[in-house]
């Protein structure tokens, strides 16, 4: 599987969980990057995969960054 597929299959991964929260960061975890468990009200940001997600709370963060991610994506796509 490419770099590209796997990517995408992150982003699919993550749109479809029953908690986004949850697999993002799990996801993030088991890449050895770090997660914390703010208050939700907190700003919060994501950094994964090269993708940034910037909310208050995780929840508007994992968001942001599955948006980030489907424009990356695209653009990766197009180039």
């Amino acid at each position: 599987m490419s770099d590209h597929n796997e990517f995408q299959s992150i982003i699919a991964r993550v749109l479809n969980a029953g908690d986004p929260v949850y697999e993002l960061r799990s996801l993030v975890l088991s890449s050895g990057g770090h997660w914390s468990d703010a208050v939700d009200s907190a700003l919060f940001e994501i950094n994964f995969l090269g993708v940034a997600g910037l909310g208050y709370g995780a929840a508007d963060a994992v968001e942001h960054w599955v948006q980030n991610a489907q424009r990356a994506n695209a653009v990766d796509t197009a180039a």
